[in-house]
């Protein structure tokens, strides 16, 4: 019987950082193929270049990526301070890594999702991957399912499960933005700094001239 295949939809982010390793922590013998959605934001090119980063950490050799540009495009499935709106753009994308890891042949989808414990944000990311999975049985038959191992961990939790794994914290990049550099003052940037923050711990990208977050 083959080893196991599983399917990240992957950001090349902290979170997907730590549910990489995680996942290999509890089952090494999993196969892994890490998915990059181009949704259309202008990190997309960030989040693409840190999501090889960690593949090549982690010895992963299947990395692909699908184009879903309409999903922030021109400012939709945006906020007004640049934060990713999910009532619409979430279920796309998990539907899209769906049959994506149906064409794989990968038996999960790991969503690495986390809303810092907001337990509203939490109800709506499970019914929306709760309609995913109905929709893929519907279109796909007996479809892969979808998983997420963080969802209902804080940002400080999800810093201290990154520690104990020892996680590779410079190969996660967080900003928003198109720059080469974190401008340190959007959503992303700021996420991240309060996380390390409420975990008391450094970030080692802050003592790194010019490291991605």
């Amino acid at each position: 019987m083959p080893n196991p295949h599983a399917l990240i939809l992957h950001s090349g982010g902290l979170r997907s950082l730590v549910a990489t390793a995680l996942l290999i922590e509890n089952d090494e013998k999993t196969r892994l193929t890490l998915l990059s959605i181009n949704d259309g934001r202008d990190n997309v090119h960030h989040r693409l270049d840190y999501t090889h980063r960690q593949a090549e950490n982690f010895a992963i050799t299947r990395v692909v990526q699908i184009d879903l540009p309409h999903l922030y495009g021109h400012g939709q499935g945006k906020g007004p301070d640049g934060e990713p709106m999910g009532a619409l753009v979430a279920p796309q994308m998990l539907l899209a890594a769906l049959g994506s890891a149906r064409f794989q042949q990968a038996s999960q989808v790991l969503w690495p999702a986390s809303f810092d414990a907001n337990v509203k944000a939490m109800a709506r990311a499970t019914e929306q991957t709760m309609l995913a999975d109905q929709s893929g049985d519907y279109d796909l038959g007996d479809s892969p399912r979808i998983e997420t191992p963080l969802l209902e961990l804080s940002d400080r939790q999800v810093i201290e499960l990154g520690e104990e794994l020892k996680v590779p914290w410079h190969l996660a990049w967080s900003c928003i933005g198109a720059a080469d550099i974190p401008c340190r003052a959007c959503p992303g940037c700021r996420r991240r700094k309060a996380a390390f923050n409420k975990a008391g711990i450094v970030d080692p990208v802050e003592n790194t001239t010019g490291a991605g977050v």
